[in-house]
Formats: C-alpha cells, structure tokens, sequence
C-alpha cells in the first residue's frame, strides 16, 4: 500500500494537535514549496557535479552568461539573476574563471565595472550540462501528466510574481 500523505501531512497533524484553533493551509503550502524545492535540488546538485562544477551554484552562474547578453553582464547583474549577494558571486566567478568557463574584462562605459563573459568552452559546459538538467527534470515530474505540469507551472508563476519574482 501506497503512503497517502506525505512530512508535511504529519506535521501540520502534530501542529494542529497543539494549536486547534490554527490554520495550518498557508503554512503547509509554504513548507511543501521548500521540501519540493530541496529534493528537486538535490537532484540538479547531482548532475551539476557529474558534469564537473563543484557547485550547483558555478552552473547556475554559467547558465545565466548562456541566456544573456553576448556582450557579457556585470557582477551585480549576474548576482541578482542567480540570486546570490555580490560577495557571493565573487567566489564563482574566481573558480570559473580559473577553470577557463568565464573571462573579465573590463566595462566600456563605467571604469568602476567589469564584464563576465562566457568562454567557448564555458558554451561547451553550460550546452552539456543543460541537457542533463533538462533530462532532469523530466524524471523528477515524471509522475504528473501534462495537464496538471501546466496547471502547476501557472499557480507557482503567480506564486513568484506576488513575491515580487519579475522578469
């Protein structure tokens, strides 16, 4: 037999024991949203590794120079793409760019800056490994028909976007 529910059926179950008199809906669609995001994670983590970055995150940073600009984005720019502080972004950036994935150079119109740009052989890894992550995904939804992806891709866009997730 099949589970019929899943952790946070039996938490929001110990929760509402001790608060009777609280709703609990908001808070398991937030804990839900977390635990899919972390399992699915650790999924892409895996094929991140497998495909030679340490990080998910190192990826993460590549994939977003594929989908830019060809002329390459500044540091702030990339970080707030991939959602991380610029202290953050600086560390990645060292390793890609010692890894040959990245180059900077410097921004033609503000001395202050720098450009990030994607190597040719960063296009090479970020193509490779983005077809693993798409193979991916496909396994992790693997479960849901089509009808209901779509239904599913709709309500988490509305999701970000009253979260303030913008273009």
């Amino acid at each position: 037999m099949e589970p019929t529910g899943d952790f946070t059926d039996t938490a929001t179950s110990a929760w509402s024991r001790a608060f009777p008199d609280v709703d609990l809906l908001d808070y398991g669609i937030v804990i839900r949203i977390i635990r899919a995001g972390r399992l699915m994670g650790a999924g892409l983590d895996r094929i991140a590794e497998e495909h030679g970055f340490g990080v998910r995150g190192d990826f993460e940073v590549l994939a977003a120079l594929r989908r830019s600009h060809p002329d390459g984005l500044r540091p702030q720019d990339l970080a707030d793409r991939v959602m991380i502080s610029a202290s953050g972004m600086t560390g990645r950036l060292d390793r890609l760019e010692k890894a040959g994935l990245i180059t900077r150079m410097p921004h033609p119109g503000d001395r202050r800056s720098t450009l990030i740009s994607i190597t040719t052989l960063g296009v090479e890894f970020a193509d490779r490994t983005f077809q693993a992550v798409i193979d991916e995904a496909g396994q992790l939804l693997d479960g849901l028909p089509d009808p209901r992806r779509r239904r599913l891709t709709q309500e988490l866009r509305q999701l970000l976007v009253h979260l303030g997730d913008g273009p």
